[in-house]
């Protein structure tokens, strides 16, 4: 169940990423906030889809050195 909350969040996130993108290209011309956009969500269809970039574990990380 779990992973179908993340499937529809992922989509009604994609969804007005690409109504922003729409809506700054078609309606009204603005092509620094439609640059923005863009890179944004091929930025986050990279990161999906190639598994390499998923941080395996997250960890807090070391203190280099004790005080």
């Amino acid at each position: 169940m779990n992973k179908l909350w993340q499937i529809a969040t992922n989509v009604v996130l994609y969804g007005f990423l690409l109504w922003l993108l729409y809506d700054s290209t078609v309606r009204e011309w603005d092509p620094w906030f439609a640059f923005v956009v863009a890179f944004v969500l091929v930025l986050a269809v990279v990161v999906s889809l190639i598994p390499s970039l998923h941080a395996p574990k997250v960890s807090p990380g070391t203190y280099p050195y004790d005080d």
